[in-house]
């Protein structure tokens, strides 16, 4: 089912395109329908101030609350953070474990490597120290226990045995593994840590976005989120795309900081980030339809909520992160390529069609000519966190390291 980059003769420029055309293959043939009468509502109804507070890529932009000694350092942690951005099948454990969901998770696992750090070889963040990593190492800087204290069972409660938390377990190996795998691939390439190799590579490729998207994905196996589904090759990028738009955000023209000293990808026509929230919100909005859907998981599983993008629904107020989300719907890696691959296509139509009927309306409907798919992603992955949206359970594809 994974496919390896490497071997498809994809290049720089053909990377972005080929991505966009497999994933509206895929869409087509797993008979994944656009709503386009919803999307023509859901567009018209938008409250621009609504949008202009949600959307953005800003709503993925890592900006961390630390001082750095250098602009390299802070890359490290930058590039760190985005290969390790998955775990959102873990969601419901998470919360159980921690409290939080899963990027919250990862962000004070790095943060806590960071601020806890006085030696390189032991630290996750260095080539040297992912090596090392296990789920023992990562279990405090994650703030997860690996055990739960319980009564004995024949001795009484006055005596406490471990009992090993398996989705505990489960979840830390993930993290280990992605770590001591990066590690080696640096190791091999004789780089000290990951920050070093992106810096290194942005100067040789100039910052190009499209080749920088195939040296993640062909160089890192946990970058290279590509399938093989019915003989076809599909490219969703997630991670890698990730990564390079927090680039743009925190590095780029817009920082008030020093020009750092490597070049910075332009990110101003990616695709979506396809995560499991994506999907999940452009079906209960019913701008997906899998009411037809080939894949009988999908077709089976996920039926579409009455579309309400009512105030009480995308005001900014979030349930307490303390609640614990209801899981959602088990996929397959097949059936979740198709349906992250069908929210990428239908971004990408809900894009070009707000551009079609920015004219139609004076003033009233202008503004749509500057929606691009980043906003979009950021302004789905926004709301999907305020009230009424957050309840809503999102797809889940147990084992996968990334999204």
């Amino acid at each position: 089912m994974s496919y390896n980059l490497s071997s498809s003769g994809i290049n720089g420029e053909s990377v972005i395109p080929a991505l966009r055309e497999s994933c509206h293959d895929l869409r087509i043939a797993s008979n994944i329908k656009i709503n386009e009468a919803q999307i023509d509502k859901f567009i018209l109804e938008m409250n621009r101030a609504e949008w202009e507070k949600d959307a953005g890529s800003n709503k993925h932009g890592i900006r961390l609350p630390l001082r750095f000694d250098s602009h390299e350092e802070e890359l490290n942690l930058i590039a760190i953070l985005s290969i390790l951005n998955f775990l959102s099948a873990y969601r419901t454990p998470l919360h159980r474990l921690t409290g939080r969901g899963a990027w919250s998770t990862i962000l004070s696992l790095v943060l806590a490597a960071h601020l806890s750090s006085t030696d390189d070889s032991a630290s996750p963040l260095t080539t040297e120290g992912m090596l090392k990593s296990t789920p023992a190492t990562l279990a405090p800087l994650a703030q997860i226990q690996l055990y739960n204290e319980k009564a004995h069972p024949t001795l009484g409660p006055a005596v406490k045995v471990g009992e090993k938390d398996n989705e505990a377990w489960e979840i830390l190996e993930l993290v280990a593994g992605v770590l001591t795998e990066t590690g080696q691939v640096l190791k091999t390439l004789g780089k000290r840590d990951l920050g070093q190799w992106v810096k290194d590579e942005l100067i040789k490729t100039e910052g190009n976005e499209g080749e920088m998207l195939v040296k993640l994905a062909t160089t890192f196996p946990a970058f290279c989120d590509a399938y093989t589904i019915d003989g076809k090759q599909v490219y969703i990028l997630k991670k890698a795309l990730f990564l390079l738009n927090a680039i743009a955000l925190r590095f780029g023209p817009s920082s008030s900081d020093d020009t750092p000293s490597f070049p910075i990808p332009s990110v101003d026509n990616l695709p979506v980030f396809a995560d499991n929230v994506i999907p999940t919100m452009l079906v209960h909005f019913q701008l997906l339809d899998l009411s037809s859907s080939t894949d009988p998981v999908l077709l089976a599983g996920l039926v579409p909520s009455t579309p309400q993008l009512t105030n009480s629904e995308t005001e900014a107020t979030e349930v307490p992160s303390s609640s614990t989300p209801t899981p959602g719907v088990s996929l397959s890696a097949s059936s979740a390529a198709r349906l992250r691959a069908s929210a990428v296509d239908v971004c990408a139509f809900i894009v070009k069609r707000a551009k079609e009927l920015a004219p139609t309306d004076g003033e009233k409907t202008a503004w749509l000519k500057d929606w691009n798919e980043v906003d979009l992603d950021g302004y789905l992955w926004s709301v999907a966190k305020n009230k009424g949206l957050r309840d809503v359970p999102r797809v889940v594809e147990l084992g996968t390291v990334f999204y």
